[in-house]
């Protein structure tokens, strides 16, 4: 058997340990898998609907849990305030949704989904938006990304960034808000339901300063959903980023891991 250097170990471990950090590190702010409720979600009166289902209805089963919910519009589509407003940009801090994909859905059919963020002043600042569509002329459903929502699927995703989803299933959406050197840069990221991330878009005005013009976290908001009977939706969260341990922390720790191996392995 070919021996593995210490150097190779190291490398392997730190890279396995830097990629947990950000979920590892995570505080929790706003969770809604709807095993008991639909509360945070706001819906009715030109929202939409939200409406609990128990895993395997229309041969859907749940994200996690239990219970997943059936999102529809009105007007347009429910949304959640993550708990509160924050006009302060406090450190890095994700919201993700596990949203269903059919890949039948009819041709022209699609929904966009919003995640804002707020000014310093607890204005709001700007809206950073997934587009999922089944393509009319391409017959692929295609998700992207961008700023702003016509409140109608996009038909020209496959004219720029995007990722053709063709396995129906759950898909995790993303969005990552951090300090890219004092401007607020924000992650579209779509994941599998593993949490393999398959598609990114990044979203950065260099306007949007970082406690001066940007403040932290706003609403989670389906702007537009023209899917027959709706688009399932579960396991819907909030977390801020906790500070992540210096490098060198880190190498110390996978040296220590290390030779801990290494002694085990000479006593055998």
């Amino acid at each position: 058997m070919k021996r593995i250097k210490l150097k190779q170990l190291l490398a392997v471990f730190t890279f396995a340990v830097i990629s947990a950090l950000p979920s590892a590190l995570a505080t929790p702010i706003f969770q809604q898998g709807f095993e008991t409720d639909t509360s945070g979600w706001f819906y009715n009166s030109g929202y939409g609907n939200v409406n609990r289902q128990v895993s395997g209805t229309g041969g859907i089963s749940a994200f996690k849990g239990n219970f997943y919910a059936q999102f529809s519009q009105t007007n347009a589509g429910p949304f959640t305030r993550f708990g509160s407003y924050s006009d302060t940009f406090s450190g890095s801090y994700f919201a993700q949704s596990a949203i269903y994909l059919d890949t039948n859905w009819s041709a022209g059919s699609g929904f966009d989904y919003s995640v804002a963020s707020s000014r310093s002043d607890g204005s709001h600042l700007r809206d950073f938006i997934f587009h999922v569509t089944q393509d009319t002329s391409s017959g692929s459903l295609l998700v992207g990304g961008s700023n702003n929502s016509n409140s109608e699927p996009r038909e020209d995703l496959e004219n720029q960034n995007n990722y053709e989803v063709t396995n129906s299933g759950w898909y995790i959406f993303e969005h990552l808000f951090r300090d890219d050197t004092g401007v607020l840069a924000v992650d579209l990221n779509l994941k599998d339901a593993m949490g393999n991330l398959l598609f990114t878009e990044t979203r950065s005005n260099p306007a949007d300063l970082i406690g001066t013009v940007a403040g932290g976290n706003r609403y989670g908001w389906f702007t537009n959903i023209d899917v027959d009977g709706g688009i399932a939706v579960d396991a819907t969260s909030l977390d801020v980023v906790n500070d992540v341990p210096a490098p060198g922390s880190i190498i110390l720790l996978g040296f220590a891991a290390i030779s801990l191996m290494l002694a085990r392995k000479r006593k055998c």
